[in-house]
């Protein structure tokens, strides 16, 4: 899977142009705030995915523009497609071959992107929310119809919320959509886990190579419904969201459910979350990533763009040098930013295409 010409139109403070990325190892150069990671970001865009970097379409359209395009050429086992974005202020929209799709989702599945980002780092020290993003983006990689049931969920929670707002709510109010939250719920709490089991054996043997002196690294889902090594039945979770009716009531807030649950990362027996160093964090994303690409490549038989950005401001020499080892041991696009120039490992490969970026515009050298 590669991304071989990208289209831009008013996107951030890139130039309107084509660039052609090739099919294989892209090296993307030029000072920092010069338009790189606007780059990257267009192609992770097109992935059907929000931006790694804003949740605001609005962030996306050149100072001044009311809409902005993004294009690219996609290709796969199953043949050439012609991905595109529009995007206007409060909404974007797919197309396909020139087709508009009917929602953003139906781009899911025929572009697989995994970013490395400085911004990763937060994955393992930040908010739940984060994590949960990751993830049910990844599930959704593996599964793409799966976005349907997190949809689902996320809808019904949102009137469920407003119900919950309105004076004089009772439990007959909040009834049909605990029970549509139910249906739901165990599903994505049943995904979550079974991800899990496979990405922390993967990511373990990964862990091994880049911190084999931090002990094991262990993935598992932290959730309401998954005890004693199994996912509650739906009526079983219909049972707690009762119990916690009164609660949420008084609240006016939905204070149970699949999204409050957490990926815990244990390290050597203890949470990461909370101890591990700027080092051992480093780590674990990179092996976590490193997992999630060969848990997609097993599944669909493809590997998906890699994209580095600016990895080298985050990682000492001996884990950059692993990662790119790791990486370029199968045939991948790879994309990387950087101001250094590309690795050695980059630097052998025959098919590497080298791009600087100056004020916005990309030129090959």
């Amino acid at each position: 899977m590669f991304v071989s010409r990208l289209k831009i139109y008013n996107f951030r403070n890139l130039a309107d142009q084509s660039i052609e990325l090739g099919s294989g190892a892209v090296y993307i150069s030029g000072l920092n705030g010069n338009g790189k990671t606007n780059l990257v970001e267009a192609i992770y865009l097109l992935s059907g995915s929000r931006s790694f970097r804003t949740n605001s379409s609005s962030e996306l359209l050149k100072w001044g523009e009311k809409e902005c395009s993004i294009f690219g050429s996609v290709t796969t086992s199953l043949g050439s497609e012609e991905l595109g974005l529009i995007f206007t202020p409060g909404e974007r929209r797919a197309l396909s071959n020139g087709k508009e799709l009917d929602s953003m989702t139906d781009l899911i599945g025929r572009l697989r992107v995994i970013a490395f980002s400085p911004a990763d780092l937060s994955l393992v020290k930040g908010s739940p929310s984060g994590r949960r993003r990751f993830l049910d983006r990844h599930m959704v990689d593996l599964n793409p119809p799966f976005v349907k049931v997190l949809m689902a969920y996320q809808r019904a929670l949102a009137s469920k919320s407003a119900v919950l707002k309105q004076p004089g709510c009772t439990y007959a109010h909040l009834k049909p959509w605990n029970e549509l939250l139910a249906q739901s719920c165990g599903k994505i709490v049943d995904n979550r886990v079974k991800f899990l089991e496979s990405l922390s054996d993967k990511s373990q043997s990964f862990h091994k190579l880049y911190a084999p002196m931090d002990g094991d690294l262990s993935l598992t889902l932290e959730s309401d419904f998954y005890q004693d090594g199994r996912v509650l039945s739906d009526d079983e979770i219909l049972g707690k969201f009762e119990n916690a009716a009164p609660r949420e009531m008084a609240m006016k807030s939905a204070s149970l459910g699949a999204q409050r649950d957490d990926l815990q990362i244990t390290l050597g027996g203890v949470d990461a979350r909370a101890y591990a160093s700027q080092g051992q964090t480093r780590s674990v994303v990179l092996s976590m990533k490193l997992g999630v690409i060969e848990m997609i490549e097993a599944a669909t038989g493809e590997s998906p763009v890699v994209i580095l950005d600016d990895v080298d401001s985050e990682l000492d020499r001996a884990r950059s040098e692993r990662l790119f080892s790791a990486l370029v041991s199968k045939p991948r696009q790879i994309i990387v930013t950087g101001t250094e120039g590309p690795s050695q490992q980059l630097i052998h490969r025959p098919e590497l295409r080298i791009l600087n970026v100056s004020q916005g515009v990309v030129t090959a050298s």
